[in-house]
Parts: C-alpha cells; sequence; structure tokens
C-alpha cells in the first residue's frame, strides 16, 4: 500500500505574494509579468490570509488601469474565504477544502502559520493525471 500524498508532494513553490495594501494595478502586473493566476496575499504581519486570482481582479469593474489603481487588493480580499491548508494536509484535503470553498488555489502555511507554497488547481489535475 502506498502512502497517502501530502500538499507538499504537489504544491508549488516559491510562490509569488502581494500585501493586502497593494493596488489591484501593481497585483495584476505582478501577475502579467510572472505568468501566474494567484498570487497569496499578506497582512501586515506577513502572514497569508488567502489568494487573489486574475479574475477576482478583472472582475472589479471596470478594469481599466485608472479603477485598478485606486482599489486595493484588501478591497477584493474581503470577499474571499480566509483559508488555507497546512504543509502535512493530504492533497484529498486540499482538493476538498478547494472544492468546498469554492477557491482556485490555497497558500500552503507551516504549523507556525508560515508561507512555504500555494496548491491550484492545476497542482491537483496533475496529481490525479499522475495517477491514472
Amino acid at each position: 500500500m502506498q502512502p497517502e500524498t501530502r500538499v507538499v508532494d504537489i504544491m508549488t513553490r516559491p510562490v509569488l505574494t502581494v500585501d493586502l495594501g497593494a493596488s489591484l494595478w501593481d497585483a495584476w502586473q505582478l501577475m502579467f509579468i510572472s505568468g501566474l493566476r494567484h498570487l497569496v496575499v499578506l497582512d501586515d504581519d506577513g502572514l497569508p490570509v488567502g489568494v487573489l486570482s486574475d479574475r477576482a481582479v478583472l472582475a472589479d469593474t471596470p478594469p481599466t488601469a485608472e479603477h485598478l489603481g485606486t482599489r486595493l487588493v484588501r478591497d477584493v480580499q474581503a470577499r474571499v474565504p480566509r483559508t488555507s491548508i497546512s504543509l502535512e494536509s493530504s492533497a484529498h484535503e486540499a482538493a476538498h477544502a478547494m472544492s468546498h470553498h469554492s477557491v482556485e488555489a490555497l497558500p500552503v502555511t507551516e504549523s507556525d502559520g508560515r508561507l512555504v507554497g500555494i496548491v491550484t488547481e492545476s497542482d491537483v489535475v496533475r496529481w490525479i493525471g499522475a495517477a491514472a
């Protein structure tokens, strides 16, 4: 019998982050330049409070540079569940949490809350595909 796959086995790292006080325009530029669809949002203490997706940024209408420059990550983050998953959790638990909270990605944390990675829908799909 094989051991259960853990989040640490499927997560992505390093992970890009954005502060709650950053503008949506700055977050969008970071996503655009990096080619990533998700940024982990950090609070004032540097602890993860959720994930900002490209869809959440684009849903903040009108998605113009002027508008996004006046809006903060915290304005959008307030509508997203504050959810993370432990490094030692199972991949099944991550998939369940993502489904239950209707999120595309979760910050992965150590037991002390320190950010160590991100698990995304793409990571889960790769894991399922590798098992098939």
